[in-house]
């Protein structure tokens, strides 16, 4: 697993999980943040940012392998941990959680957990210019349009579609199997049980996820989760809106980190 590290002066160790043909970066401006007094950590995931080579199978991009790495990487880290996964990442995050050994909190944004069999009709919105972030191979002209859509500050997207031309097509094509397989656990059931402090993060302008799905999830957990509305924030929190999402780790690490 590669990754970029920042080492903090208190307790604690915050792990950054990026999305679906995105990266790292887009935790750039929080990883430059010296108010998170935590060790920082943000990854690129197999075929994404940094971590481009060396990947050759269709196998190397599927759910399973990244659960496998990014287990055995952040268990390596002695010390108690908060994951924060955007989109994909959230996921990710979700379906790793019970197997992380000094996880405290966890947060997602732009991450709608799924039950099993897939509900993606509940959980997602439909529209149809984000069919390009499961399309292998798609034109130029495909990615700026489908970007456009997902980043409330149109200023930003140039960042996303960077990103989404460097990463690997085989992520795509990986996904969609993934999806046609019923490969990812029962997220819904894992985060409305898990006894660690939770978090929602939901952009007020975010085209993919359903907010009256997140409200259903929020509610499943019984008092343990706190839903956070971003206003003027599509699906990238972190990139589009980073002081309040520093402002708001800082708080989450405040009650993590006791």
């Amino acid at each position: 697993m590669k990754y970029n590290i920042v080492k903090g002066i208190n307790k604690g160790t915050i792990v950054f999980i990026h999305g679906n043909s995105s990266s790292s970066t887009v935790f750039d401006e929080i990883m430059k943040s010296e108010t998170i007094t935590q060790t920082k950590i943000a990854v690129d995931l197999p075929g994404h940012g940094s971590n481009l080579d060396g990947y050759i199978y269709d196998d190397d991009f599927s759910v399973i392998s990244y659960r496998k790495k990014l287990i055995a990487f952040i268990n390596t880290i002695d010390d108690d941990i908060l994951m924060a996964g955007n989109s994909l990442g959230g996921h990710l995050a979700i379906e790793i959680a019970e197997d992380i050994n000094r996880l405290k909190g966890l947060v997602i944004f732009g991450t709608p957990p799924l039950k099993k069999p897939i509900n993606l009709e509940d959980a997602f919105l439909p529209v149809e210019a984000l069919q390009t972030f499961f399309t292998e191979n798609p034109a130029n002209e495909e990615i700026e349009s489908s970007v456009n859509v997902t980043v409330f500050n149109k200023e930003l997207a140039y960042k996303i579609v960077e990103d989404f031309k460097k990463s690997n097509p085989k992520v795509r094509k990986a996904i969609v199997n993934d999806i046609s397989q019923n490969s990812f656990l029962d997220q819904f059931k894992i985060f409305t049980n898990l006894k660690i402090r939770k978090y929602i993060i939901a952009g007020s302008h975010d085209p993919s996820v359903n907010p009256e799905y997140l409200k259903i999830v929020a509610d499943a957990c019984h008092g343990n989760c706190e839903l956070i509305h971003f206003e003027n924030c599509g699906h990238y929190a972190s990139l589009e809106k980073p002081n309040e999402f520093v402002q708001t780790i800082n708080l989450i690490g405040s009650k993590v980190f006791k």
